[in-house]
């Protein structure tokens, strides 16, 4: 029998006569956290930070002999740990967590083998060629384990790609258009993730950490951007951005969740003092963007503070 989400509780416990005892108990027993969840999660965090210090050890490893190996040595120790982890990972007899961290690991060590061929051949200065070549290899990973971690590393590869791309290669566009493309890039990202995992709640955290990531690129965007020079361009960051808030609110209102609320109302206020903050240099300026400062983080967690109780206790 599958446990029951806090979203689940929610909806019976607002078209029903439940007691609020009988919530409250409901909620202990399949929502909140007790010592086997803590130890499930200690067992998972060990197992992840156990598998980072071990490819960390290979990256040092090779950092501090790199002189004295010989470049066939150094193809050959990589490429044995990248095949032995890829079968262990897909043939062993392992627990699917096991399976899935020892999959993800076989895609950072695809970057630490083109890194190491790189470094020997000297195939570029680019770092978006080296970025570029480990998302591809990446690619058939992520479509074949449905894994928070691994998504969230191929995320950060894209950025990476997308960023050193724009550094090196040389977009002939203007900082606005540029973070435009990276913000409407994690968009698209964030809304991929949530299309093929939001029924999983161990993609919970992933989907939450991209929306915190384009929250900050747009906040950055609009608020310094220059709207006499590019208005085109922060137009359609705005209307972008506008339109993602608008759907993470109405996805917050059907969870029950006052995590998107929070980085929304969080992402305008900012927005909003550092434009009250461009209009002048004058004293009363700074006195005013204090003034909204104080009052609308007064009022935001005022809000959310009466939503999520009401939330609760529905």
């Amino acid at each position: 029998m599958s446990m029951a989400s806090r979203q689940d509780i929610g909806v019976i416990a607002r078209h029903s006569n439940w007691a609020r005892r009988d919530i409250h108990a409901t909620l202990q027993r399949e929502v909140y956290a007790g010592p086997t969840d803590w130890l499930r999660f200690s067992r998972y965090f060990l197992l992840g930070a156990g598998a980072a210090f071990l490819l960390s050890g290979i990256v040092f490893f090779f950092a501090y002999n790199w002189a004295a190996l010989h470049r066939f040595v150094k193809i050959g120790i990589v490429l044995s740990l990248l095949v032995a982890t890829g079968v262990f990972g897909l043939i062993a007899p392992v627990r699917e967590t096991v399976r899935q961290v020892a999959l993800t690991a076989v895609v950072a060590l695809i970057g630490v083998l083109l890194a190491v061929l790189g470094q020997i051949y000297q195939t570029g200065a680019n770092s978006y060629d080296y970025f570029l070549a480990w998302t591809l290899f990446a690619v058939p990973w992520v479509a074949l384990v449905g894994f928070a971690p691994l998504w969230l590393l191929f995320a950060a590869l894209l950025n990476a790609t997308f960023i050193t791309y724009s550094q090196q290669i040389g977009i002939d566009l203007t900082y606005v258009a540029t973070s435009l493309l990276l913000l409407s890039l994690n968009v698209v990202c964030w809304t991929a993730c949530w299309l093929s995992w939001r029924g999983r709640e161990s993609f919970e955290w992933l989907l939450q950490l991209l929306a915190l990531w384009v929250a900050v690129i747009a906040t950055v965007n609009v608020s310094s951007g220059t709207f006499d020079a590019q208005p085109l361009q922060l137009g359609l960051t705005l209307g972008l951005a506008v339109l993602t808030y608008g759907g993470w609110v109405a996805i917050a209102f059907r969870q029950c969740s006052i995590y998107y609320l929070s980085v929304v109302g969080g992402s305008v206020l900012i927005t909003l003092v550092f434009l009250l903050l461009r209009l002048s240099d004058a004293l009363g300026i700074f006195f005013l963007a204090g003034i909204l400062t104080l009052a609308g983080m007064t009022l935001l967690a005022n809000r959310l503070n009466q939503l999520n109780k009401r939330w609760n206790e529905a």
